[in-house]
């Protein structure tokens, strides 16, 4: 029988992935009395139920409940320092449902086995209201016990976890001035510059739009769709012809504007928001989608050709919405 060890005083931090892909919320609760006599030795992690759970660390399943216990079903893992990571009222009902009959199957992962070992970021359940979080709203309780078996709090942990795959959209807007600072070009000094820094140009023949860098070198747009990502008329682009064009170096596309669309290609079936410097992460679930981008964020969905995907580069995962 599993039985809570004494708190942990020191303020103790572990780097850990989130242990919620999906939308969820939480506060420092470490330490609350939630019961006469009981100490609150975890901090609850508020989520819908289902949501699926994952290993916080690369490790090893050090024990799980066979059957549902009083404080419901639950996963403890460790990882190589010797740091266990409980994980407390897994899901125990039929989905769609609230009637406590969804056994294992709805709780824990079946590859979840004693001893088996785990990576950052798998699934090892889901979240739910098993055991005395009936009468909750749905969450994980989590905990980190110290090689020692204290308890410590884990909430710096989480709050590192999850701004590491935080994505706040007027962040990254407000960030991002122009295409200058985006790709981070600054001027170049010695050599001759052939047109107007942070003017947008095209010859007078060809239909191609380009971006002048502040190095004095030209960057196209891939199509029509990048080129409103940041600008929402043509008004201020300038005609030259191709003899003035051609001595302009190419620097090389202009990516998507960040925060301002999602994207996927053709072979691969995640949806990605656009951080800076063509920086692509994943957006982990449909439900973080839509916090960020509202319920018709699928009408925000740009493909970006095979042949293109190479300008950008694919960063974290976005597992919260700012």
């Amino acid at each position: 029988m599993w039985i809570a060890p004494q708190a942990h005083a020191a303020d103790a931090f572990r780097v850990i992935r989130f242990p919620v892909d999906g939308v969820a919320s939480f506060v420092d609760s470490f330490n609350d009395g939630s019961a006469p006599g009981r100490v609150h030795h975890g901090i609850d992690i508020m989520a819908s139920k289902m949501t699926p759970v994952v290993a916080a660390v690369d490790g090893r399943v050090r024990w799980y409940t066979a059957s549902e216990q009083s404080y419901g079903w639950m996963v403890v893992l460790e990882d190589d320092a010797g740091y266990a990571y409980h994980y407390i009222h897994l899901n125990n009902d039929t989905p769609g449902t609230d009637d406590g009959r969804g056994g294992r199957r709805t709780a824990i992962a079946p590859e979840i086995r004693p001893g088996a070992s785990v990576t950052q970021g798998q699934v090892i359940g889901w979240v739910g209201d098993s055991g005395n979080a009936e009468s909750t709203l749905p969450h994980l309780h989590f905990e980190i016990h110290v090689p020692s078996g204290s308890a410590m709090n884990p909430y710096r942990s989480l709050l590192a976890a999850e701004r590491q795959g935080l994505f706040r959209i007027a962040d990254v807007q407000s960030a991002v001035t122009s295409i200058d600072v985006d790709k981070q070009l600054s001027s170049t000094s010695g050599g001759a510059v052939f047109c107007v820094a942070g003017s947008l140009i095209r010859s007078t023949t060809n239909a191609a739009m380009y971006y002048c860098g502040a190095d004095g070198k030209r960057y196209v747009f891939p199509n029509q769709k990048v080129y409103a990502s940041w600008y929402t008329n043509f008004a201020a682009v300038q005609k030259m012809t191709d003899l003035e064009m051609a001595m302009i170096p190419m620097g090389g596309n202009v990516t998507y504007k960040p925060g301002m669309r999602l994207v996927k290609i053709a072979t691969d079936p995640k949806v990605y928001a656009v951080d800076r410097g063509g920086t692509l992460r994943w957006v982990t679930s449909s439900a973080v989608a839509a916090k960020l981008y509202g319920a018709q964020w699928a009408k925000r969905v740009e493909d970006i050709p095979d042949t293109f995907f190479v300008n950008y580069r694919v960063g974290e995962s976005v597992t919260a919405a700012g």
